[in-house]
């Protein structure tokens, strides 16, 4: 398991194949009907509506040299 010292949970992660799995029509619609509430304000803020990620799990071998890059670049916490 990484080192997550200084580490804040800043998303929300769903593995989609789990989602389409176990989500009924109508949770994917309040989880849509959100995502366009958050997109339409930052793009009324000026920002890209959408932003598309990265995603690495703790547990992977390398999970803590991503958390040294991420460090060096200002990126952690």
């Amino acid at each position: 398991m990484a080192n997550l010292d200084g580490f804040k949970r800043k998303f929300i992660v769903l593995k989609m194949s789990e989602y389409d799995l176990l989500s009924t029509p109508t949770e994917r619609n309040h989880l849509a009907s959100v995502g366009r509430k958050i997109a339409k304000r930052r793009e009324d803020e000026g920002k890209k509506p959408v932003n598309e990620y990265l995603v690495i799990n703790t547990d992977e071998s390398y999970a803590d040299e991503v958390i040294d890059i991420l460090k060096r670049h200002g990126h952690w916490g």
